[in-house]
């Protein structure tokens, strides 16, 4: 596992998870695909974002401020 990809849990309809995650995943150059799970009577899907923090974002992406 490389110490620079964290995973990233997004709980919501459908429609706004996979938004928020589409938006969230394109900060991230290398992050892996936004694919919703959904469970048996649920209403609400469950997306995962695996980002990788060590590459340099696009110009006008995320900014370390904590470094």
């Amino acid at each position: 596992m490389n110490a620079h990809v964290i995973t990233i849990e997004i709980r919501g309809l459908e429609s706004a998870a996979l938004q928020a995650a589409e938006q969230i995943a394109a900060l991230f150059p290398q992050a892996g695909p936004v694919l919703p799970e959904r469970r048996r009577g649920e209403d609400e899907v469950t997306v995962r974002i695996r980002a990788d923090l060590g590459s340099f974002p696009p110009d006008s992406g995320y900014t370390d401020t904590c470094a």
